[in-house]
């Protein structure tokens, strides 16, 4: 039992290491728009996914799939407040920062036999990669805008499918900002 609640907290810890480590002025963001916006595209996919499943339709696309899995699994208060002084000081996305939060949660718990059982592909790492690929996103009248490009929010049920958007390989995501900047 404890090497398994030392692998939830290591995840735990490398996910925040990795958002903390993400430069959030978001200078390196229009070097990335076509995988960022595709990243942001498989989010919602997968988020949709995943709201059906739990029947949190209410609350996608941004919001703790973990406390529907699981509420009792959280990341250790300490990884918290130091995530959440972090974002303080540094994110002012109020969605940009539910995700960030969310994600923190969801590495405690996504090695755990309920996360496996249900099927579903991790929800954060496509966002969390379009985070370390340029900074975070904002929302406005019914677009999440990446950059200077924009994701329209659609319903939920436009966003599910079973089919990825885009692979999280880097030689993917890198040839779609090759041909983005053309």
């Amino acid at each position: 039992m404890n090497d398994v609640r030392m692998n939830h907290d290591e995840a735990t810890a490398l996910t925040l290491e990795r958002l903390l480590a993400v430069d959030w002025s978001g200078d390196t963001a229009f070097d990335h728009r076509g995988s960022r916006v595709a990243l942001m595209r498989e989010y919602l996919r997968r988020a949709a996914c995943w709201a059906q499943q739990l029947d949190a339709t209410d609350e996608w696309p941004f919001f703790d799939v973990a406390a529907h899995v699981d509420p009792t699994a959280r990341a250790h208060p300490t990884l918290v407040e130091r995530l959440e002084k972090f974002m303080s000081a540094n994110i002012g996305w109020p969605a940009v920062r539910k995700t960030c939060l969310a994600a923190l949660h969801w590495s405690t718990l996504r090695d755990s036999a309920a996360v496996r059982l249900a099927g579903l592909e991790g929800p954060f790492e496509p966002l969390i990669v379009m985070y370390e690929r340029g900074g975070g996103f904002t929302t406005e009248h019914g677009f999440i805008e990446v950059g200077l490009a924009s994701v329209r929010l659609k319903t939920w049920e436009e966003h599910s499918s079973p089919e990825p958007v885009v692979s999280l390989e880097a030689s993917v995501l890198n040839a779609l900002d090759d041909r983005e900047r053309g």
